[in-house]
């Protein structure tokens, strides 16, 4: 799968999830430990899913093919093949960054790295790599990152063009309810 559909994809999980989540915190009791970001589950406050900044999400559902890109150019790590993943599609790296997220949102209500953390989850969920556990689950299974191969040609370019569409149409609905500038300005949908 290529960028786009990532983005997409990411974006729409993290959006539902932090809706779901405000519903969850709703029926909680009011926090008063109220974080820096002013994110709280008293009533009246900002809603967690007004705090997600969507640019981070973008990133992040990009995170395990920019930090493979990285040991492939950076540091040399060679390929076999144009389909193999490496480090950034285990488990093993993102893991950490789940718990850490976890961790810093049930300290200060703080979203950003557990919607990084999410957005990346959702990169693996939808890349070849889930129907390959020796990289999923690596160093596990052996140090081995077999080839995973993805979609062909055909199927990749719908993909493309569905999330192409899909993001303009998010686009298009933020410019025409005045929301586009906040949205570059703070990553606010």
């Amino acid at each position: 799968m290529r960028s786009l559909p990532h983005i997409a994809i990411g974006c729409a999980t993290v959006w539902a999830g932090s809706r779901l989540l405000d519903g969850l915190s709703a029926s909680a009791p009011p926090d008063r430990d109220a974080s820096a970001n002013g994110v709280t589950a008293d009533e009246g406050s900002p809603r967690l899913a007004d705090a997600v900044d969507f640019r981070l999400v973008a990133a992040g559902s990009l995170l395990p093919d920019m930090v493979d890109r990285v040991l492939t150019k950076g540091f040399g790590v060679r390929k076999r093949s144009p389909h193999q993943h490496l480090l950034g599609h285990t488990l093993a790296f993102n893991a950490p960054i789940i718990f850490a997220g976890v961790a810093l949102m049930g300290r200060k209500r703080d979203p950003r790295l557990l919607s990084v953390a999410g957005a990346a989850v959702t990169h693996l969920l939808v890349d070849p790599v889930i129907r390959s556990p020796r990289t999923l689950l690596w160093p596990l299974l052996g140090l081995e990152f077999p080839e995973a191969r993805g979609l062909n040609r055909p199927l990749t370019a719908v993909t493309q063009i569905a999330a192409a569409l899909t993001i303009a149409a998010a686009t298009w609905q933020l410019a025409r309810s005045g929301r586009l500038g906040e949205f570059i300005k703070n990553g606010r949908i």
